[in-house]
């Protein structure tokens, strides 16, 4: 019996987002510190490297939806969204980048805005994840 190449691009989609999600959990138990003290280059990286895997999994989450399960859901996709934008200016906030730059005035501490972001993302890319779900198998 030969599995069609849709049905493996659909389950490297729920894959990616697992993942993704497990990742999300890891940046919010690595961050837990950065309430008391700044980030370290090594925690930055790997809230980097956990910003580029939501946007890769969005990204292909989106693609896949469209592809070959019959549309993109516009809540789900809006969660998965509202989780990458968080990531990408959050990632803004690290030494020398693109939001500390724009600010007049950048915050003194950033350690718990990386805690913050990993928490409420960590929520919301749940709830991306259960909202896509629900709705593929129910009415």
């Amino acid at each position: 019996m030969d599995i069609p190449f849709p049905v493996y691009l659909i389950g490297l989609r729920g894959l990616l987002n697992l993942v993704a999600l497990i990742l999300i959990g890891v940046s919010l138990l690595v961050n837990l510190r950065l309430l008391v003290q700044e980030p370290r280059p090594q925690q930055l990286r790997f809230f980097g490297f956990v910003t580029n895997l939501v946007m890769i999994a969005l990204i292909f989450e989106l693609i896949i939806r469209t592809l070959f399960m019959g549309g993109v859901i516009w809540l789900s996709a809006l969660y998965g969204l509202m989780v990458a934008m968080i990531f990408w200016a959050v990632g803004g906030l690290k030494p020398e980048g693109w939001l500390v730059k724009s600010l007049r005035r950048p915050p003194e501490r950033v350690g718990p805005y990386f805690f913050w972001a990993s928490f409420v993302s960590l929520l919301l890319w749940w709830r991306y994840i259960e909202t896509g779900i629900v709705r593929a198998t129910g009415p």
